[in-house]
């Protein structure tokens, strides 16, 4: 198949427990608004870009005179010819009546402008009031700035609302979440410190998930879980190594596993490049942790829908990722779904000055950050400023909009799979908003309600620190050898007392996902196996399966001696599932 350069399809995350990336994901049957478009639109054909451009004058105005001869676009340096153009200016108009929510089964390939725009707000960990009045500036944009026809929905911590156009359904919820994010956010910070919150589980206690689903008891607002399958591994794992580095430098004498106070630190300070205490450093990895992986599932459910899409982020302290790529890999993945990440900073700037008179800005790094994941997906960033200041700037940059058209010009055997574009504009005192990249795929990327929908419970489970027993199964493992390589034969029986199989012709069909992760003594991965299959039972097995079990089996390659082996099965019919931890001998 063709290379298909339209730019729309997210390149896949690989998520597994011990890779470089494990990305959090919506629950699959959240809604997806189906649009009406309107003319004029374009195609996209096998190499048709489209690029969403805003420019704003030096007073943050949209500027609405330019022509497609005032624009330039490259693509990794080479110019290119722009074969569509059209300008966008949005005006009040009521919801359209009798839009349909479904998860669509495609990215389609007619592309138009459309008159209103999606806000997927995810209010980020942390104290977002002061001192910018960051939760008011939000609740007086859904109350207030919007027009009749956007379209918003709300995330915070592990919740989320539907998209709706009903403004009064989300407020409700921000006034709520205005009363109590101050103080779910201090038990939060009290549960994940010291060298728990960095080596602990992720799991929110039951009292304090209580407290979150309060502000989210809503039946109007359709509220669905964000079940956070993890953060990017790497990055953990980074931060861990830093924790241990400046636990070797440092003056210490004992520490006891889960607490701080033994722990003694030059001046007070965990590490002194950081500015902050070795506390203040896991809680704010921890806040950043969910925070990413929050965006990833907001950015994932924003995939398949077209149109004018945001993802407005509001923070206060911004990411503490322990390398610079990890914000720019979060950016182009928004740039390549067509999503701009809009960051709202609330937390103010802390400066201070040394003995040698040089003053340094607390969390300048995590500051950049911001600026940088708006820039690269196209969205506006607000730093220190008030918060209504902010969202003033997004509505500036969204009322008025060019859409682009190109056919790419890089050869399509280039082995860059990641191509830049710039777009510039012949106008003085401008800046320009856009897309920097996308990726280049050799394969059509379909949504699969069933493939996603596994994946987030898999994910779920093998993050969970306890058995999952709403699916009843058992485990025999034999480890064999198999030309060069160890294996382990894993044997299941599945309980069949909760499965809902579909009927296929003369035989009943059990539509079920597997994950197995294998592990040493050291805690270390030595395999992981992730599959989805469809198990046949004849119509003349079904009594026996019945009553002995389902039986199903795995091979898993190792890559040394495993003495543990979690399993998780999932039934995609009944949308249950349970998990084993098996003790090798």
């Amino acid at each position: 198949m063709p290379a298909r350069h339209s730019g729309i399809r997210l390149r896949p995350l690989v998520i597994t427990a011990a890779g470089v990336l494990a990305a959090a994901t919506l629950v699959a049957q959240a809604p997806i608004i189906v649009q009406n478009p309107k003319p004029p639109v374009f195609r996209a054909g096998t190499t048709l870009v489209p690029v969403d451009v805003r420019v704003l004058d030096r007073d943050g105005r949209p500027v609405t005179d330019l022509t497609a001869a005032d624009f330039t676009v490259t693509e990794n340096g080479v110019p290119q010819r722009v074969e569509f153009f059209s300008a966008q200016a949005l005006t009040p108009a009521d919801p359209e009546p009798g839009v349909s929510v479904r998860p669509t089964t495609a990215v389609s390939g007619d592309l138009a402008p459309r008159n209103r725009r999606l806000f997927l707000i995810y209010m980020g960990r942390g104290r977002l009031q002061e001192p910018s009045k960051g939760v008011d500036a939000t609740l007086r944009f859904v109350r207030e700035r919007l027009m009749p026809q956007d379209q918003v929905a709300l995330m915070a911590w592990n919740r989320a609302t539907d998209f709706t156009p009903d403004k009064a359904r989300i407020v409700r919820v921000l006034e709520k979440f205005k009363t109590a994010h101050e103080g779910i956010e201090h038990e939060l910070r009290l549960y994940f410190t010291g060298l728990f919150g960095l080596y602990g589980g992720r799991t929110v206690p039951a009292r304090i998930q209580k407290m979150i689903d309060t502000v989210f008891d809503d039946p109007a607002a359709g509220t669905r879980e964000v079940l956070q399958a993890g953060t990017l591994r790497a990055a953990e794992d980074d931060a861990r190594r830093a924790v241990n580095d400046a636990l070797a430098r440092s003056d210490i004498e004992s520490f006891r596993l889960f607490g701080f106070s033994d722990i003694r630190m030059t001046d007070g300070m965990f590490d002194p490049t950081l500015n902050m205490t070795f506390d203040q450093y896991i809680v704010l990895n921890r806040q950043t942790m969910q925070d990413v992986g929050n965006l990833y599932a907001g950015i994932d459910y924003l995939r398949f829908i077209e149109g004018e899409k945001h993802l407005v982020f509001v923070t206060e302290h911004g990411f503490y990722l322990p390398r610079a790529e990890y914000d720019s890999d979060l950016a182009k993945v928004a740039s390549d779904a067509r999503v701009a990440l809009d960051t709202v900073h609330t937390g103010g700037v802390a400066a201070s000055q040394g003995a040698d008179g040089v003053v340094s800005v607390s969390g300048g790094f995590a500051l950049r950050a911001l600026r940088e994941i708006s820039d690269i997906s196209g969205g506006q960033s607000s730093v220190s400023r008030m918060a209504n200041d902010a969202y003033d700037r997004i509505l500036n940059a969204t009322r008025f909009s060019y859409l682009l058209g190109y056919t790419s010009t890089t050869p399509e055997t280039t082995r860059r799979r990641t191509r830049a574009i710039k777009v510039t504009v012949n106008r003085r005192n401008v800046t320009v908003a856009h897309r920097r990249s996308y990726d280049v795929t050799s394969d059509s990327r379909t949504f699969d309600p069933r493939e996603s929908l596994a994946r987030t419970r898999l994910y779920s489970a093998v993050n969970t620190g306890w058995p999952v027993d709403d699916l009843k199964f058992t485990t025999r493992i034999l480890s064999t050898r198999e030309g060069s390589a160890d294996v382990l034969n894993i044997e299941l029986s599945i309980a069949t007392d909760r499965l809902r199989m579909a009927r296929r012709g003369d035989r009943h069909v059990a539509a079920l996902s597997f994950a197995v992760l294998a592990g040493d003594s050291n805690q270390k991965d030595v395999g992981q196996l992730w599959e989805t299959k469809d198990v046949l039972v004849p119509e003349s097995r079904l009594a026996e399966i019945n009553k002995s079990g389902l039986p199903v089996t795995l091979k898993l390659p190792v890559t040394a001696r495993a003495t543990f082996v979690k399993v998780v099965v999932y039934d995609y019919g009944s949308d249950l599932m349970g998990s084993i931890v098996h003790r090798m001998r």
